[in-house]
């Protein structure tokens, strides 16, 4: 009687586990759902996001569409060449990585500039705490122990 129970329990147990384990994998896909779309859409869906939130005019819609654009496209080619190193066995060494972030960081702060161009003080400075907001919980997700900071600093 004894046996039949504890292999009740080992079975639940591992139906439980596989179940959990099939539910947390599910989630994984919408991730990268982005990367699906051309840098065209993921530039239109960006300005009407920021329209939203922004209360933007056509003008400074149409103008931002062409910022996001060109920034999709330069994003989409850098993703590309970075994964290209990846494709051997070998991973990039550490400058390689190094001088990726860098150019990341020099466009993203040319994609700033380009923005606070178009937008008005109010609207930029939305914008700005809206950014910050996001770049903070991407930092809690990707879990680098700054989260406990974050708070103390806030």
């Amino acid at each position: 009687m004894k046996k039949i129970e504890n292999m009740k329990r080992i079975a639940f147990i591992i139906i439980l586990g596989l179940s959990l384990s099939l539910h947390a994998q599910r989630g994984k896909g919408d991730q990268h759902q982005r990367s699906e779309f051309t840098p065209e859409q993921q530039a239109v869906l960006k300005t009407k996001k920021m329209a939203l939130h922004l209360d933007l005019s056509e003008d400074q819609q149409e103008r931002l569409t062409q910022v996001n654009k060109s920034w999709a496209e330069k994003k989409a080619e850098k993703r590309k060449e970075f994964k290209a190193q990846f494709e051997g066995d070998e991973r990039p060494d550490a400058d390689a990585r190094y001088e990726h972030q860098l150019k990341m960081l020099d466009d993203k702060m040319a994609y700033q500039k380009e923005v606070e161009k178009i937008l008005n003080k109010d609207q930029y400075a939305t914008w700005k705490e809206h950014q910050n907001k996001r770049n903070r919980g991407q930092t809690c997700r990707k879990g680098n122990g700054k989260r406990n900071s974050d708070k103390r600093e806030s």
